[in-house]
């Protein structure tokens, strides 16, 4: 069994370019760290990351409203205070439900920091989870993500019910839902700030 082994390894050896073998390292090494519990999240992130690409816009045929008793939906921020999605149909909204223990939503958390730090509050960036504020607070400042999170006062309207996170929705200042994406994202690229831009003008 050895020497069967020994002759397997030296023909593998002789036949794999230093990039394969490269390769085959990196997925092993990769496996090992989805084995391990303290590494299993960052290296399921980093996946999600290096997957994601920047969504489309729906169909306008497919652009659902945001009716008038979605828009009374509360939520509260950090501090306690409650809002409702009207008091944000000014501007268009990026509306993302998401955790602190979800590997896709820690992907595309860093691309959304930049498009809230690019915008401000000229896009009104509406984070909302169902988590602990304290659990929150903790991840937010590890992260150093200074982006506003609310926590769930009621619950979800039917437009923007979910089974899956993260799920993000882009609305227009028309009420419209331009955008739904489930999964992580490049948020910040060009054809998401086009699409921002054109909402704002």
């Amino acid at each position: 069994m050895k020497s069967y082994l020994k002759m397997r390894w030296k023909k593998y050896w002789e036949r794999k370019t230093w990039f394969s073998k490269i390769s085959d390292l990196v997925f092993i090494l990769l496996i090992i760290g989805l084995l391990i519990p303290a590494s299993r999240k960052e290296i399921s992130a980093f996946v999600s990351g290096l997957t994601a690409m920047s969504p489309g816009t729906l169909d306008e045929d497919k652009q659902l409203s945001v009716s008038n008793a979605s828009l009374k939906w509360s939520f509260a921020n950090q501090d306690g205070a409650v809002f409702s999605l009207s008091d944000f149909q000014d501007r268009p909204i990026f509306l993302n439900f998401w955790a602190t223990w979800c590997p896709p939503c820690i992907a595309e958390m860093p691309d959304i920091q930049d498009l809230y730090d690019h915008y401000g509050d000229r896009v009104a960036f509406l984070l909302v989870t169902d988590e602990s504020p304290e659990k929150v607070n903790a991840f937010m400042q590890k992260k150093a993500f200074t982006l506003p999170v609310y926590y769930h006062q009621s619950g979800v309207p039917q437009e923007f019910a979910t089974q899956s996170i993260p799920t993000t929705f882009v609305i227009s200042p028309e009420q419209k839902i331009v955008i739904r994406k489930t999964g992580a994202a490049k948020w910040n690229s060009k054809k998401m700030r086009q699409l921002l831009d054109e909402m704002m003008q």
